[in-house]
């Protein structure tokens, strides 16, 4: 497998096409994806850099390529499965947006041309998988180097020494912050803060410094001197017009949970509509209204006791295809109430499932059917003025559905995975978007229809078996064979407690000192592991997995303990990790929950009471 020198990280990406179009965008500009028959990639189809053609419903290796340079480079995707879906049709067009290409949603020969420079496409895929990133020195292969000419020019992702340390330098100078500080290593931070540098200053966004953007550099080489370069553990600070990624995302909804509307929602695009909302919270909290996240700013957004229209759907106005975000799930909840689901339920991702659901209720209430949600929309989805009589299609009885949390969902999503279909989050007994993703991609090279429902034909197809539903596990009792906090620690029933754009809280947080043990509560298996990355909520995480579905889900880890993976036995007892902050949690603390039977969360208070509580 093909890995390149990216860093997995994403900040600040100039978007000369959204400054020209706004966030409201051109829907002009979304074209239709070639038809082709859905195929499976391999390794040795892509061993060129090649990526033409792929589009959604295709899975494999060259998927999984293609997934993981557009997530290196800051399009919000988040998950790296090998399944062409949804999410990723979605990164993708951001990932055009920002080098100033038609967002077509699949690999046409201009974002292919983009792709093969990313992935270093000179070298062969063995090799790049085996060295790390040159140092940028007299030494360095000549592929690698940067030119002599004020030794700024040619540098680009990959390349790291003290060439790239004087750059970052400047870059943080000129205004653009990059997490992390100058550390020598140009990744994806620092092409991305490069372009905000270029996109602001009116010169071709590439990432890579050129003649005229090594000028501008050199411009703050007294500013340098005079006022050391600023850095941020935040990864909100420097956001501004043109921003785009899940730090962006992140912004978008502290500003929603502080009660300040962004039209359009939590889409990841920093556009005229973020800009203006920012000004308006830094003018309330006074602030110099810059339209910058600031340092003060972040600080400002990090106090959320302030939420009068948290959870509300005000800001539900101006979503379309393409937005993304709690805000669609909102959305796409008050679809299903009146009867219209988008295929996928409410899973965040306003695709053609989405538009379609909006275009036919504003059909049905005699609006202009724009497939945009307006004003005149939004009140008629929470006061419909004509009955919605499109019947809603539902799986078969005997077959899981979407939002279901059982043992016939794992029986689904076993059957996809041998039938070489990936399922975002693999075997976890949830039926979400990416099950139904998943569902999809397998109708479609079936050539079924593609609803992401399970009717008899796609079980048939599956070789799946019809089971009872699954009954109310709120009489299920779970016990816990150890404590998992080491050491002092303390926690109180917080079960439901509010929390910012109005989540309530589904666990207990075990307050303790970074560092501590943290220990498997029963004999089970590693069922996911998610790492810390910008703008998530539980930074460092996993979920250990029980034979009858149960699981129970750590949160803000500092570390995972050496040699854990995905998968792994564990018994009761045995380390896994410490306790950190990672992620959205201020102090250090583990936050803990209990999901009977893969089921809803239940108030783990007692549960924690029983085995014995903190020392």
């Amino acid at each position: 497998m093909r890995t390149t020198n990216l860093r997995k990280t994403h900040r600040h990406i100039g978007l000369t096409l959204l400054l020209t179009v706004g966030v409201a965008g051109a829907t002009g500009l979304v074209s239709a994806s070639p038809v082709h028959a859905a195929k499976v990639t391999t390794a040795a189809d892509y061993a060129d850099g090649e990526f033409s053609g792929l589009k959604r419903g295709d899975h494999g290796e060259g998927v999984r390529q293609l997934q993981e340079l557009i997530k290196s480079a800051g399009s919000g995707l988040e998950v790296v499965d090998g399944n062409f879906g949804a999410d990723t049709e979605l990164s993708l067009k951001v990932f055009q947006k920002a080098y100033m290409i038609e967002p077509t949603g699949y690999v046409d020969a201009p974002t292919n041309s983009i792709l093969k420079g990313l992935a270093g496409d000179s070298a062969p895929a063995a090799a790049q998988a085996a060295s790390p990133a040159p140092e940028v020195t007299s030494a360095a292969p000549a592929a690698q180097s940067a030119p002599a000419t004020n030794g700024l020019v040619g540098l680009k992702i990959g390349q790291r020494g003290a060439t790239v340390k004087k750059a970052q330098g400047l870059i943080i100078a000129s205004g653009f912050p990059i997490v992390g500080g100058a550390d020598g290593i140009f990744g994806a931070r620092t092409a991305s803060a490069l372009r905000s540098l270029q996109n602001a200053n009116g010169l071709t966004v590439t990432g890579v410094v050129d003649e005229a953007t090594a000028s501008i550099l050199l411009l703050a080489q007294g500013q340098q001197a005079d006022h050391p370069a600023p850095t941020s553990s935040n990864p909100l600070v420097g956001l501004r017009y043109g921003a785009i990624g899940s730090d962006v995302s992140a912004l978008q909804r502290a500003l929603i949970a502080n009660g300040v509307s962004v039209p359009g929602g939590a889409d990841g695009m920093f556009g005229r509509n973020t800009a203006q909302a920012l000004k308006q919270f830094q003018s309330a909290h006074g602030l110099e209204a810059s339209g910058i996240v600031t340092t003060e700013t972040a600080a400002a957004l990090a106090n959320t006791n302030q939420q009068p229209n948290a959870g509300g759907t005000s800001n539900l106005v101006g979503l379309k295809y393409g937005s993304i975000g709690h805000t669609v799930q909102q959305l796409q909840e008050l679809l299903i109430k009146v009867g219209l689901a988008p295929a996928g339920g409410a899973d965040g991702i306003f695709g053609p499932a989405t538009s379609r659901a909006v275009k036919s209720f504003q059909s049905t209430q005699g609006l202009s059917v724009t497939g945009v949600v307006d004003e005149a929309t939004l009140a008629a989805l929470k006061s419909p003025t004509q009955a919605v009589t499109t019947p809603t299609p539902s799986s078969p009885s005997g077959y899981a559905r979407y939002g279901e949390r059982s043992q016939r969902v794992r029986s689904l999503q076993t059957a996809l995975v041998n039938a070489g279909i990936s399922v975002r989050g693999g075997v976890d007994g949830i039926f979400g978007g990416g099950t139904a993703s998943a569902v999809m991609a397998f109708q479609t090279s079936k050539g079924l229809p593609s609803t992401g429902r399970v009717d008899e034909a796609t079980a048939t197809a599956l070789s799946l078996a019809a089971a009872d539903a699954p009954s109310s596990t709120s009489t299920v009792t779970v016990e816990l064979d150890a404590f998992p906090v080491g050491g002092h620690c303390g926690y109180v029933d917080t079960w439901h407690a509010p929390r910012s754009g109005g989540r309530r809280h589904l666990g207990a947080d075990i307050i303790a000192s970074k560092g501590n043990k943290l220990r498997a509560v029963v004999d089970g298996t590693i069922g996911r592991m998610r790492h810390d990355r910008p703008g998530s909520l539980g930074g460092n995480a996993l979920y250990i997995r029980t034979d009858d579905g149960t699981y129970f889900y750590y949160a803000h880890l500092d570390a995972f303990a050496e040699g854990l993976e995905t998968g792994m036995p564990v018994t009761a007892g045995q380390v896994i990790g410490t306790v950190g902050s990672t992620g959205n949690a201020g102090v250090s603390h583990l936050h803990f929950e209990v999901h009977p039977q893969g089921g809803g969360a239940i108030n783990p208070y007692p549960v924690l009471n029983a085995a014995g509580g903190c020392s």
